[in-house]
């Protein structure tokens, strides 16, 4: 789980050579039980004090008190029913500082698996023809990381949205790989040839090639680009992460000219929105008027309609706090865009295809960024600010 501290303070002594904080980390948590930590700073001749003001039938302190400079924790029980609970938790310096924090914990559902504390995921929706995934890499420091997820249709062929954050973590040097493939393919250097070997892992769940658009083949035969969804340029930190990119999960086919063109300069647009907070992006597709079947290999693959892509992030970009934890919408950005996947889409400029995300959840029955706090999730939803974005 990617984790944003959050700090704040009531009072300080000016004098203090210390500067009092306490630091939570995790305050969005699944339905599993867990144990949350925080570290404390100040002068360590004083004292710290937990109570918890809401939510003590589930959350508790580990240890009431103890030394400023020592970590207070928190153990939190399963949540096993079908709504979400709040826990107030509130640490007391006894120099004067003090600090409240709001643990949300989600409830538990019928896919348990699914549920992540993750800005960009959205919500489940159910459909005997829908698998949702997650790839996971890791970064230079060898953690392991979620690189990013999707809603895939076995009918389709394409993914109804790929969702993933942005965050130079994930941007280096390790260039565009071209290897096409089906999911879970793994490359390992060899030296003795000085290139990189493809085995497959098949990780759960599995979608079966026969279920996948052969891309490892080759393109569609005439019909349109093979578009990324999450861009390969988004993902350049080691060559593993980059070649994720060209799985046929992640892959609509999309008007070459549109592709090549305007949705590549908004690709290129949203890296530059990046930020320390990281941004949150979901690529996703629409399938009304204008969609169509086509046969490439063997396989049927629907082409889009529609792409759109959608934004989220905190407007100051270094606020250090968690989307979940913020209860402004005036904190946050958001804003949405919308394309015909067509000649008249590549003739659309990135201002006249702005939206709203409120108005892709209209269109698309999906629900995105889940994990909003619900009480200004459809205010921020309903944001299409260009000037937000220097547009």
């Amino acid at each position: 789980m990617l984790a944003f501290a959050f700090t704040g303070c009531e009072y300080e002594d000016e004098w203090s050579p210390y500067q009092s904080k306490a630091v939570l980390s995790g305050a969005l948590l699944t339905y599993h039980p867990t144990t949350i930590s925080g570290t404390t700073t100040g002068d360590p001749s004083f004292l710290w004090v937990v109570q918890v003001l809401e939510g003590r039938d589930f959350c508790s302190a580990v240890s009431q008190t103890g030394s400023v400079g020592n970590p207070f924790a928190l153990s939190v029980t399963a949540n096993m029913s079908s709504e979400e609970r709040v826990a107030v938790v509130k640490i007391s310096f006894s120099d004067g500082y003090s600090n409240t924090f709001t643990i949300r914990q989600l409830a538990k559902t019928d896919n348990p698996d699914y549920d992540h504390p993750w800005a960009e995921q959205p919500d489940y929706k159910p459909g005997s023809e829908l698998v949702y995934k997650t790839y996971y890499t890791k970064t230079v420091g060898g953690k392991r990381v979620r690189n990013y997820s999707i809603c895939y249709d076995i009918d389709k062929l394409v993914s109804h949205w790929v969702a993933y954050p942005l965050h130079n973590c994930y941007i280096g040097n390790s260039g565009r790989t071209n290897e096409w493939s089906f999911d879970d393919a793994y490359y390992t250097y060899n030296p003795s040839t000085g290139n990189y070997d493809k085995k497959y892992i098949y990780t759960d769940p599995v979608i079966p090639q026969t279920l996948q658009q052969n891309i490892e083949a080759g393109g569609y035969q005439g019909n349109g680009d093979r578009g990324h969804m999450l861009p390969s340029a988004s993902r350049t930190i080691d060559y593993n992460t980059n070649a994720q990119t060209f799985y046929a999960t992640n892959m609509m086919p999309q008007y070459s000219q549109f592709n090549q063109g305007v949705w590549a300069t908004l690709e290129n647009d949203v890296r530059g929105w990046r930020c320390a907070d990281t941004l949150f992006v979901v690529t996703g597709t629409l399938f009304e008027s204008g969609s169509y079947q086509f046969t490439a290999r063997g396989r049927k693959i629907t082409s889009p309609s529609h792409a759109f892509k959608l934004v989220l992030r905190t407007k100051g970009g270094n606020s250090g706090k968690n989307i979940a934890d913020i209860s402004s919408a005036d904190e946050l950005k958001c804003i949405g865009f919308l394309f015909e996947n067509s000649a008249k889409g590549a003739n659309t400029s990135i201002r006249a295809a702005a939206v709203s995300v409120a108005e892709i959840e209209r269109r698309s029955g999906f629900v995105f960024f889940r994990n909003l706090d619900p009480k200004i999730a459809d205010e921020v939803k309903a944001q299409k600010n260009l000037n937000d974005w220097g547009l």
